[in-house]
């Protein structure tokens, strides 16, 4: 389960970074660590997180529960947790239902705004929202009535979701949720994530204007889209198996670590540096980080790294000031 928690907060992170919201990566990890039933390295649960905690509640029932048909009372049960007090930002919005006022896809400032994309008219979503859940549900490769390629799907229903724009906010991240639930869906088992969001954040002006693009598009021609789409899927795949490599090399640098008598300053500067992976922890480990964690004097802390690299469990790079540390796993240290 560590990759599931590790791939859940990845996606967590980068869904909400899309929309401009940056989250505290260990709030996310250890609330999604609770969950799970696994570690949470200690951390206490988050104050004034009820937005998180909604945020989570999507993502693990989209990438989860992967044999529960998608409807529209999912999807509004999805928009309600993601706006738990019936705000966006400063504006109170309609809360778990579909949109009642027209919507329009736009950027610039006041009297220079340029309109994107126009969704369909709200007094016909409740028919073509009908729609699209019946076509996801007919296309499921594994169960559906007219099963379809699980890529072309994830892909397809993704570009019909956003086009619909059926919520007065949050329809990215819930379209970003039915792309996790149909590729998981097309996995056929749950648990095994590929974090889309990350991907998508990595390019996120590419995926504007390709969404732009089929959308606007007269011919209704959505191959460009689609073969955009399945290069991201398949990038997003690449990484989600490093993500699985990586879980598995800290898994047993752990097991050995517990076979040591570190004590509490050590261990959880470790934690801080397994959780941020192999290329997370800029710089590595330094006395003066490793004080400010522990809270400690400088020839206390510089004690502790240099046990931890006598054990084997820390690489030390460098000389003097520039005396770096990194966890002992192949190709964590550059």
């Amino acid at each position: 389960m560590p990759h599931v928690r590790d791939a859940l907060t990845q996606e967590a992170i980068t869904t909400s970074a899309i929309e401009g919201e940056k989250l505290d990566p260990q709030s996310v990890r250890s609330s999604i660590a609770r969950r799970l039933g696994l570690d949470s390295g200690g951390a206490p649960p988050s104050e004034g997180q009820r937005n998180l905690e909604g945020l989570i509640d999507v993502l693990q029932d989209a990438t989860l529960n992967t044999e529960s048909p998608l409807t529209i009372d999912r999807m509004c049960s999805w928009h309600g947790a993601l706006f738990p007090t019936g705000f966006s930002g400063m504006s109170r919005i309609a809360v778990g239902e579909l949109r009642s006022v027209p919507m329009e896809v736009v950027n610039g400032a006041v009297g220079r705004t340029k309109v994107h994309y126009s969704a369909p008219p709200a007094a016909l979503l409740e028919s073509q929202v009908g729609a699209f859940v019946a076509w996801f549900n007919q296309s499921n490769p594994n169960t559906g009535s007219r099963p379809l390629d699980g890529l072309l799907r994830a892909a397809l229903s993704h570009l019909w979701f956003e086009t619909l724009h059926p919520f007065d906010d949050g329809n990215g991240r819930i379209g970003r949720a039915i792309l996790q639930l149909a590729i998981g869906q097309d996995m056929g088992q749950p648990g095994r994530i590929v974090t889309l969001s990350r991907q998508i954040e990595s390019c996120k002006a590419q995926y504007y204007n390709a969404l732009e693009r089929a959308q606007r598009s007269h011919t209704l021609d959505v191959t460009p889209w689609v073969e955009w789409m399945l290069q991201q899927i398949y990038l997003a795949s690449e990484f989600a198996s490093q993500t699985i490599e990586y879980s598995l090399q800290r898994i047993q640098f752990q097991a050995s670590m517990s076979k040591q008598a570190l004590n509490e300053r050590q261990l959880k500067t470790m934690r801080k540096l397994l959780d941020a992976g192999p290329k997370g922890y800029v710089g590595g480990m330094t006395t003066r980080k490793h004080e400010s964690i522990s809270e400690v004097s400088t020839p206390t802390a510089a004690r502790d790294l240099i046990d931890l690299a006598n054990r084997g469990l820390l690489v030390k790079q460098g000389k003097g000031r520039s005396v770096r540390y990194y966890p002992a796993i192949e190709g964590w240290a550059p």
